[in-house]
C-alpha cells in the first residue's frame, strides 16, 4: 500500500511542480495568486458548479478542498478564510506553497487526470472562456476515480457532455474570431444571438420561432421599451425552453444510462419512460403533483404496488424514520407524524436531510427485498434539483410584469417535453449499441 502511494506521489510530481510554478506565475499587483473558475452564462453549457448546487454536491469550490482532506485524511493547514480566498479574491505566496505541499502529499492520480488529451481540451474550452474545461476535468476525474468498475450507466451522459463541450468550443472560439475581424460587435446583441443560431435551429424541442422572438424582445427592452405583461410572458418561455435543455438532456440521458444499465425487463427498458421522466412529466401535467420529487414519491409507491397489494401514500410515509420523542400535536401518532411528513414533502416543504432521505430508501429497500443501492438516492435529488431550478425561475419573476402562476404554467408547459427528449435519446442509444453487421 506504501509503496503504490510513493509510486502514485512520483508519478505526480512534473505535474505537481508544473502546476506550483504556474500558479506563482499567475501572481497579481497585489502579489496574491488565485486558481479563477471560468464560469459563462450558457444555456448551452450551464457551468457544473450549477449543477452540482442543485444536487447537493458542493456549494462552493472550497468544498473540493474539503472532499480531498476527508477522502485522503490529510488536513489542509491553512485558514478556512484563505481555503475560500484561493477560489476568491487571492492568496499571498507563502499560502500558495502550503497549499501545494498538500497536493503534493495526496496520493491522487493526477497524472492520469491531467492526460495530455484531456489538458489540450481543457486548454482550449479555458481559452474559448467557455464552461467546458470544468465538465472535462470532471468527468476525466470521475473515469479516473473509479477505472476499476465498470460505471456504463454514466457513458450516455458523459457522451452527451463531451460532444456539447467540443460544439460550444467550437462556436465561441468562431465568434471571438467574427469580435477580431470586425465582423461581429460583441454589444450587438441581435448579431450575437444570430451567431448561436446553429446550437439550437436543429434542437426537435425547441420551436423554430423561439430565437428570433428571444432576439426581438431583447432589443425591445434594451432599447428601455417596457414589455407588456403578454410580452414578458414569450419572453420567459423563449428563455426558459432555452434555459431546460441542457437539463432535460442531461437527465434523460443518466436515466437511459442507468435503466440499461441495471434493468432487467428488456422490453420495459425500450418501450417505457424511466421513474424520473414520468416523475417530472408528472408535475407539469397533474395537478394533484405539486413538484417533481411528488412525482418521485408518487413511482416509489406505485412501485411498491406492482409488487403485491395496493400501497397507499400512508403506507409509504411508514418508512420515513420519526423521532418520536419531537414534538408534535396532542395525541398525534408516530403514523400520523410520518403521514404529515410525507404530505410536507409531497408539497416542497421541510425537505429531508440526506441522512434522513436515505433512511427512508434504506426502509424501502429493505420492504421491497431490492438492493437499489445509491439509485433512488441520485433519483431523489435529481428531482430535488428540478423543484429549486423551478422555485429560483419563480422567485425572478417577482421583479417582472407578470404574476408567478402564469409563469408556473409556462415553466410546466416547457418540462411536459421531457417524454419527447426521453424516447428520442432512448432510441438513439438503442441503435448506438446495436452490433455492427
Amino acid at each position: 500500500m506504501k509503496e503504490k502511494r510513493e509510486n502514485t506521489l512520483e508519478r505526480n510530481r512534473s505535474i505537481t511542480d508544473k502546476f506550483h510554478k504556474d500558479l506563482i506565475g499567475s501572481v497579481d499587483q497585489q502579489n496574491k495568486v488565485k486558481i479563477s473558475d471560468i464560469k459563462s452564462m450558457s444555456f448551452y453549457l450551464p457551468p457544473i458548479i450549477k449543477v452540482q448546487e442543485l444536487l447537493g454536491v458542493i456549494s462552493n469550490q472550497k468544498q473540493l478542498i474539503d472532499l480531498l482532506e476527508s477522502y485522503f485524511e490529510k488536513p489542509l493547514k491553512i485558514s478556512t478564510t484563505n481555503k475560500y480566498a484561493i477560489f476568491k479574491q487571492g492568496v499571498g505566496l507563502r499560502t500558495v506553497n502550503k497549499i501545494m505541499s498538500w497536493v503534493k502529499e495526496i496520493p491522487f492520480p493526477w497524472e492520469k487526470l491531467a492526460s495530455k488529451k484531456v489538458m489540450t481540451r481543457v486548454i482550449k474550452s479555458n481559452r474559448a472562456g467557455s464552461n467546458a474545461g470544468a465538465w472535462l476535468s470532471t468527468i476525466s476525474g470521475f473515469r479516473v476515480s473509479y477505472h476499476s468498475e465498470k460505471k456504463d450507466e454514466f457513458t450516455p451522459l458523459f457522451n452527451f457532455i463531451e460532444k456539447r463541450c467540443s460544439t460550444e468550443d467550437d462556436l465561441i472560439l468562431r465568434v471571438q474570431k467574427d469580435v477580431e475581424a470586425g465582423k461581429l460587435k460583441p454589444n450587438d446583441i441581435a448579431a450575437v444571438w444570430a451567431a448561436q443560431q446553429s446550437l439550437w435551429v436543429k434542437n426537435p424541442y425547441i420551436p423554430h420561432d423561439i430565437s428570433e422572438n428571444i432576439i426581438e424582445l431583447m432589443l425591445k427592452h434594451q432599447q428601455r421599451g417596457k414589455l407588456t405583461q403578454q410580452q414578458t410572458l414569450d419572453f420567459i418561455e423563449c428563455y426558459l425552453y432555452l434555459f431546460y435543455d441542457f437539463y432535460l438532456e442531461a437527465i434523460t440521458h443518466f436515466e437511459i444510462g442507468c435503466r440499461m444499465r441495471y434493468g432487467t425487463d428488456q422490453d420495459k427498458i425500450e418501450n417505457d419512460l424511466g421513474m424520473i421522466t414520468k416523475a417530472i412529466n408528472a408535475y407539469a401535467t397533474q395537478d394533484d403533483i405539486r413538484t417533481c420529487f411528488a412525482g418521485i414519491l408518487k413511482e416509489f409507491r406505485d412501485a411498491l404496488s406492482q409488487l403485491g397489494s395496493e400501497t397507499s401514500f400512508r403506507k409509504l410515509a411508514s418508512f420515513i424514520e420519526i423521532n418520536e420523542a419531537e414534538p408534535g400535536e396532542f395525541g398525534e401518532s408516530k403514523e400520523d407524524k410520518q403521514y404529515k411528513q410525507l404530505k410536507d414533502w409531497r408539497n416542497g416543504k421541510n425537505l429531508p436531510s440526506n441522512k434522513k432521505l436515505k433512511a427512508f430508501l434504506r426502509n424501502i429497500d429493505e420492504y421491497a427485498e431490492k438492493k437499489s443501492g445509491s439509485l433512488t438516492f441520485e433519483m431523489c435529488k435529481i428531482a430535488m434539483g428540478i423543484d429549486r431550478l423551478v422555485r429560483e425561475l419563480l422567485g425572478q419573476a417577482q421583479k417582472e410584469n407578470c404574476k408567478q402562476v402564469d409563469v408556473e404554467i409556462v415553466i410546466k408547459k416547457v418540462l411536459s417535453n421531457i417524454p419527447n427528449y426521453y424516447r428520442v435519446n432512448l432510441k438513439a442509444e438503442l441503435e448506438r449499441r446495436e452490433p455492427s453487421i
